[in-house]
């Protein structure tokens, strides 16, 4: 969800800058999915106060995000193929509600992984090995959608394939040669080749 990157770089962004942080894109994308172990060396000494304003900002603008173009065709594409998805996101089930229900994607995953669903978030290869007992799948079989280093680590970890989703927009969050050096299985910058890779 295109929107939803960029909400996570806005509350973050907020979050910080009250503080009196002006951080890099980078660092603050870097932060992604484990604000505690991030803030604190930064000397953000209110974390909890810190990552409830965070939350409060994704909540009232989670209501306008939107899928990435073709979201919905790749989608439907993979679950009439026979194609077993998952859905693994380091958000609560709670943010991600609503546009489950908003767009009626619910329909294509076999299994959805939150955040409060695990212990150990992405890199580590928890989620993902979740999502494979859940298929009764093998990791020869699996790949991992995604577009962090998190997603890529996790399936690096797990042992599986991935695909690292690079639209251009995400240039500003994340540095593709960093990202190659996770060594994606492959790189796509249009959602709708997934279909030809899977």
């Amino acid at each position: 969800m295109s929107t939803a990157r960029f909400m996570s770089y806005t509350q973050e962004a907020y979050a910080t800058e009250k503080r009196g942080l002006k951080l890099s894109d980078e660092d603050i994308a870097g932060s992604f999915g484990h604000l505690r172990t991030t803030w604190e060396p930064w000397g953000i000494n209110d974390i909890d106060a810190a990552i409830e304003e965070a939350d409060a900002i994704a909540k009232s603008g989670l209501q306008n995000v939107e899928l990435y173009p073709d979201t919905l065709e790749v989608l439907e594409a993979l679950h009439y193929a026979g194609k077993q998805l998952a859905l693994i996101t380091s958000s609560s089930h709670d943010h991600i509600q609503r546009q489950l229900e908003k767009y009626y994607v619910e329909r294509f995953f076999k299994c959805i992984i939150t955040a409060y669903d695990i212990t150990h978030h992405k890199p580590h290869p928890e989620p993902l090995e979740k999502a494979l007992q859940a298929f009764g799948g093998t990791k020869s079989q699996a790949v991992m959608i995604g577009d962090s280093d998190k997603d890529l680590g996790a399936a690096n970890n797990a042992g599986i394939d991935s695909i690292l989703f690079y639209p251009p927009e995400h240039k500003k969050f994340y540095d593709l040669d960093k990202l190659r050096q996770l060594g994606p299985t492959y790189i796509v910058d249009d959602f709708r080749k997934i279909v030809e890779i899977v």
